[in-house]
């Protein structure tokens, strides 16, 4: 039986698809040369034929007969965290939901790493708890714990659910790309015209889900897939949006020369309905003989939802409409043995782990509900209707606070009425107290406490003094609140996402080079022939710093390339082996991000970063010198 690293290696092989030499291979291993040649013998032998072919000046390779192999190997591997920042999202959600212990000896194994890189995830776990007081990362001997009362728990863990979601979870330009036979933006713009013509909106909210739908059912028919059996709904053709569905899939049929059903517009425009959806999909639906209410499973799913990880989504209609809708088609597919294409389930695991979380919860719930043998599939589906729910949720997140006034009720409403006017924007005062009682002030899950009288307690929340009559100290105090708060959001989400984009392989440390454009060259490269970008984004990046150097005082550059996008977002950083003349400054550390269309959101967050760093003279300074990657990481998120 392979071992972790082997399965590793022909992962990785099998991934670029191109000769790879030991010494490659042996640094993202953190092994040696020979090592290398070991595991690579170990491969071919169990496996009784050649898997890994070698050569003596180009190294190793898989051989193209048995490439599925490397893929099966690819998707065995696919829940093993590959940064550090992923890493630390892994350790983070098994303290939560799964183990009150975790043993390090163990996690190595599962994990693939050394014990000197779960030393660093530590550190920067811990990093990440410094704004929850009341959460504590213990470490006995061989064992790391997660401690703290269960609401801090909760609230840690919905920050960085904000941080994984925040504004562009449901990008269609970055889904598009699993759409292979067909382009989901075509599709897009034909459904548009189709609204146009019969002069009909959609709720934006839920636009990214109605073409995502549409995408999945294209793609099912193509492979001749159809939903059937369903049963008709009364007066269902007789609506508009069904006549919408209608008109959609007549323009894609002709264009991609599909075959379409009834059943597959009457699905369409039920979920163009969605909360009247209800007035003919019906409540009930039967399986195995027996009825199930559709409202009554997404209720209990979305309690399971709340009870395992604090997060209410019950309210939240848009949500109980496309669930509802989906859980209809589930269960058609259960009856029709249909098992849908694997198009999401990799790409959210990757890149949204907290969200894919719940909606494996959800998948589990219905098979205990359902006593049925559900596609792992469908937890991907389901994640992005509540990744889209937390999307919303979040974009117009203000911060809860309660206030505890024990006196003049009259005084009282007018404080309260004149700090929502001032900070309507970034909070809102969710409860007003006569008294201080901490099972109270828990239940109502308050960001931040106002009290105008001196109050001591034990809770783990931020309390402020107001004056009754909200003077200018008040808003000062109140306004530092909030930034603080801002603050704790900023350093979760540069901590779980920034930290996820610098990878050991494009790392370098003493970089030798003569130029800026040598830099620049050499970076590209690597970056190329990972296929992390095409061959044209090192031509773009030399452009934009012909027009202005990308220099910042003497320390580094941030060389970019602002309109070519990378296939996924990457910062590379090589630390020069001797300072260089960047424009007007001396450089020694570069970064260069590549940044995926999907996540440009992340330049924002990096140039924040890069701002703040500039006046740090001393971490700047120790960032220039040269050293390891973990080495790196340590410096750049410090844990303490």
């Amino acid at each position: 039986m392979r071992s972790k690293r082997q399965q590793q290696l022909v992962r990785i092989l099998a991934e670029r698809k191109e000769w790879m030499k030991s010494k490659q291979l042996a640094e993202l291993l953190g092994v040696s040369d020979r090592t290398i040649r070991s595991d690579v013998e170990a491969v071919n032998r169990e496996a009784g034929f050649t898997v890994i072919e070698s050569h003596v000046r180009q190294g190793y390779r898989v051989l193209e007969s048995v490439e599925d192999l490397g893929e099966r190997t690819v998707k065995q591997e696919s829940d093993i965290p590959q940064t550090p920042g992923a890493r630390c999202i892994y350790i983070i959600q098994k303290l939560l939901f799964e183990v009150k212990e975790l043993n390090l000896t163990i996690l190595q194994g599962q994990i693939y790493v050394s014990g000197y890189s779960i030393d660093n995830d530590i550190r920067r776990i811990r990093k990440m708890l410094e704004p929850y007081p009341g959460l504590k990362l213990l470490r006995t001997k061989e064992c790391i714990s997660l401690s703290g009362e269960e609401f801090q728990k909760r609230r840690f863990y919905k920050d960085l659910l904000v941080a994984e979601v925040q504004e562009d979870f449901l990008n269609l330009n970055r889904l598009a790309n699993l759409y292979k036979g067909f382009d989901l933006l075509e599709v897009k713009d034909i459904f548009i015209e189709v609204l146009e013509q019969f002069g009909y909106s959609i709720h934006e909210s839920m636009f990214p889900m109605l073409i995502l739908h549409t995408g999945t059912s294209i793609e099912r028919m193509r492979h001749s897939n159809y939903m059937n059996g369903s049963d008709k709904l009364d007066g269902l053709e007789e609506t508009v949006e069904y006549q919408i569905a209608e008109a959609f899939f007549q323009q894609v049929s002709s264009r991609l020369h599909i075959e379409t059903r009834k059943e597959e517009v009457s699905l369409l425009a039920l979920c163009i309905m969605g909360r009247r959806a209800s007035n003919y999909a019906g409540e009930f639906i039967s399986y195995h003989g027996t009825w199930y209410s559709i409202k009554g499973i997404v209720e209990e799913a979305l309690t399971r939802l709340w009870e395992t990880y604090g997060m209410d989504f019950r309210g939240d209609e848009d949500l109980i409409a496309g669930l509802k809708m989906h859980l209809y088609g589930l269960i058609e597919r259960l009856k029709n043995g249909v098992v849908p294409e694997n198009m999401f389930l990799e790409e959210i695991k990757r890149k949204y782990p907290l969200v894919f979380e719940m909606g494996i919860t959800i998948t589990e719930f219905l098979r205990e509900k359902l006593g049925a043998a559900i596609a792992d599939v469908e937890s991907g589906f389901l994640a992005l209707h509540i990744g889209a729910a937390s999307e919303r949720k979040n974009s117009n997140y203000r911060y809860r606070a309660v206030m505890i006034v024990p006196h003049n009720q009259s005084f009282s409403l007018m404080c309260e009425k004149k700090i929502s006017e001032i900070f309507k924007g970034r909070m809102e005062i969710v409860k007003v107290f006569n008294y201080f009682e901490e099972k109270a002030i828990l239940k109502e899950e308050a960001d931040f406490i106002l009290t105008t009288f001196s109050l001591h307690h034990q809770l783990e929340i931020l309390t402020i003094p107001i004056d009754l009559f909200v003077n200018s100290d008040t808003e000062v105090r109140i306004l530092q609140a909030l930034n603080r708060l801002d603050n704790q959001r900023i350093h979760l989400e540069f901590s779980s996402h920034i930290g996820n984009l610098i990878r050991k392989e494009h790392y370098y440390s003493k970089l030798d080079a003569q130029t800026p454009e040598e830099v620049i060259q050499i970076m590209c490269r690597g970056l190329e022939q990972e296929g992390v970008v095409e061959s044209k984004f090192q031509e773009v990046v030399l452009k934009r710093e012909e027009m202005s150097p990308t220099s910042f005082v003497n320390a580094f550059a941030i060389p970019h390339a602002f309109g070519a996008f990378a296939k996924c977002s990457t910062i590379a950083i090589a630390q020069l082996r001797r300072p260089m003349k960047w424009g007007e400054f001396e450089v020694q550390l570069v970064m260069l991000f590549a940044i995926n269309e999907g996540d440009q959101r992340m330049i924002k967050m990096f140039f924040d970063w890069v701002s703040s760093v500039v006046d740090q003279t001393g971490k700047l300074a120790e960032l220039c010198v040269p050293c390891e990657y973990e080495q790196f990481l340590d410096r750049l998120f410090p844990s303490n």
